[in-house]
């Protein structure tokens, strides 16, 4: 298993439907193979939700690599790790990106696999340059609405940029996600949410704190990528290869009329329950391996 940083290459003149895709950043990436050839089928290659990381999928790529004939590539988003932070973060932006990791990569067609924000930058692309993306995994998000009761909110970004500078330069990395816990935990109930905010933390000079997510960059985008995702799909013929749709059967994002919504952009799409909240893929690995491989073979 090697990490690679990515060079851009030549901005893109794909056009689909009147949506330019854009010149993409320099995308942080790991790629899973085994000894065996796994070159004859298109790679699965797989973006995480808002605020996590190709680190948060290190388990289940090993194993999807391991259950099938392709490759596995798993990328850091813009805006996160030690991807390149950019002002943009609209799911067009990040599409753009897979469309130059492809490139780069010499890849003419994948998988597409996302989760949550990983999701919609996915569906975008499936949209927006269809004959990439031979198949099309969604967890646990759609095109429609997301919960009204979602940790993510608006007001949680722009208290993690409020945070950052308050806490004191002194602090050892460990002491200063004390100090935020201290900030947070009247607000956040979910000890998995709370754990997922305070591993963005880091300490990148001796006296300051700063955030591995970008969250200026996300409250930039923020009605294009969450609470208006659906307007941005607007006049976008449906892609129609086949789509598998995992939703966690105690969260709220795949509702009956978001599936209505979903299939209105993607009329081939399965969908399959697992028994788990938002992090589908974490809570429930093994099966969610065996649908995705299932779905792949």
């Amino acid at each position: 298993m090697r990490q690679y940083r990515l060079y851009s290459v030549r901005p893109s003149e794909d056009r689909h439907h009147g949506q330019k895709m854009e010149e993409g950043v320099r995308l942080q990436y790991v790629s899973y193979r085994l000894p065996h050839n796994q070159q004859l089928s298109p790679p699965i290659v797989v973006m995480h939700g808002l605020a996590q990381s190709l680190s948060s999928w290190r388990r289940v790529a090993r194993h999807l690599c391991s259950k099938g004939p392709r490759r596995v590539i798993s990328v850091n988003a813009r805006n996160h790790g030690a991807s390149p932070q950019t002002n943009g973060h609209t799911a067009l932006n990040m599409a753009s990106d897979i469309l130059t990791l492809l490139r780069r990569m010499g890849l003419t067609r994948m998988v597409a696999l996302g989760h949550g924000m990983g999701g919609r930058a996915m569906m975008t692309l499936a949209l927006v340059q269809p004959f990439l993306v031979e198949r099309l995994i969604v967890v646990d998000v759609t095109p429609g609405p997301v919960p009204d009761d979602w940790y993510f909110s608006r007001e949680r970004f722009e208290m993690m940029t409020q945070i950052a500078p308050t806490i004191p330069g002194h602090m050892t990395l460990n002491q200063g996600r004390l100090f935020v816990l201290k900030k947070v935990k009247h607000n956040l109930k979910d000890y998995k949410d709370i754990m997922t905010i305070l591993q963005n933390l880091r300490k990148p000079s001796e006296n300051s704190f700063a955030w591995s997510l970008n969250a200026k960059a996300v409250l930039n985008s923020w009605t294009d990528l969450v609470t208006h995702y659906e307007d941005t799909l607007k006049g976008l013929k449906p892609y129609t290869g086949e789509v598998l749709l995992i939703g966690g059967s105690q969260s709220k994002f795949v509702t009956s009329s978001n599936i209505e919504i979903m299939k209105k952009y993607f009329p081939k799409t399965t969908v399959e329950y697992l028994d788990t909240g938002h992090q589908v893929f974490a809570e429930m690995p093994k099966k969610f391996v065996q649908l995705v491989a299932k779905f792949t073979r």
